[in-house]
């Protein structure tokens, strides 16, 4: 499968507004988020190694690092320059350290509530992995573990999915872009998940413990946004890296860490007024 064959296509003119997706969520359900922006630019995603369906299982060896290295092959093969880079949650993480390894690919970026936690709770989590004990005892890989993957129908599927906290505050057209492309039909004829769980307790798990190094070399303009009420990007989050990259702007959203799928305007609108900013100082 190529590389053009991974990318989802959002519209719109000008400059390329690339998307890294949080774990276990598809592009779809950005769409309001990335449609409100293509007034300043292309909106584009390249889907990321869970969601490619020659991807195979998660094995060993596979990180957040190789996802990083995937969007710059992606980058290089598509010919994609001076892009505008947003990352929710995992995808903010992936987007920072690929542009502090190739900043010559990157205009900008956009970090959303990205997994840049305390230090201690990282170390915590590097050691449940070095123990074999992640997928137990990680609080998200447990629940991932748990979730339900298979429905008779689409029907039955989104009456379930709307029914769940996580999903009630969501903007109806997010949540109608996790039902169009977050599930697909199981060989057996009725309705799976198309994120497999096992890739998202793999990167639950998985999450490095020193992505922090990467902040101070940010070589490009960013912007960090947080929810108000994340568990994620907290306020201790916002000051560390306020002091390792003082340049930054910051941002607060009403919501929780999935702000981008429960406040797509407001997110947009941010987003939108500091890249005119960004993009008329060129």
């Amino acid at each position: 499968m190529s590389w053009a064959e991974r990318v989802r296509d959002f519209g719109g003119e000008g400059p390329l507004i690339h998307l890294a997706v949080a774990n276990g969520f598809p592009p779809a359900c950005y769409r309001p988020l990335m449609e409100a922006l293509t007034p300043v630019g292309h909106g584009v995603s390249v889907l990321p190694r869970p969601l490619w369906p020659d991807g195979g299982r998660p094995r060993r060896g596979i990180t957040w690092y190789t996802l990083a290295e995937d969007l710059i092959q992606a980058f290089d093969a598509l010919g994609w320059r001076e892009v505008i880079g947003i990352g929710h949650s995992m995808g903010g993480v992936i987007t920072m350290v690929a542009a502090a390894r190739r900043p010559d690919l990157f205009r900008a970026i956009v970090l959303m509530d990205p997994v840049l936690m305390d230090p201690k709770v990282l170390t915590l989590f590097r050691i449940l992995r070095a123990l074999g004990l992640g997928p137990r005892l990680h609080p998200l890989a447990r629940r991932a573990r748990r979730r339900r993957r298979v429905w008779p129908s689409r029907e039955a599927a989104a009456a379930h999915l709307r029914s769940r906290p996580l999903f009630a505050p969501w903007h109806p057209a997010a949540f109608a872009g996790y039902l169009e492309e977050g599930l697909r039909p199981s060989r057996d004829g009725q309705v799976e998940l198309a994120y497999p769980p096992e890739w998202e307790v793999h990167i639950f798990v998985s999450v490095p413990h020193d992505a922090w190094r990467f902040v101070p070399r940010i070589p490009v303009p960013t912007m960090v946004m947080r929810g108000a009420m994340t568990d994620t990007f907290t306020a201790d989050s916002e000051a560390r890296f306020r002091r390792l990259k003082p340049d930054a702007r910051f941002m607060v959203i009403p919501g929780s860490h999935l702000f981008p799928m429960e406040r797509p305007g407001e997110t947009a609108d941010g987003i939108r007024a500091w890249l005119m900013e960004i993009l008329h100082s060129a």
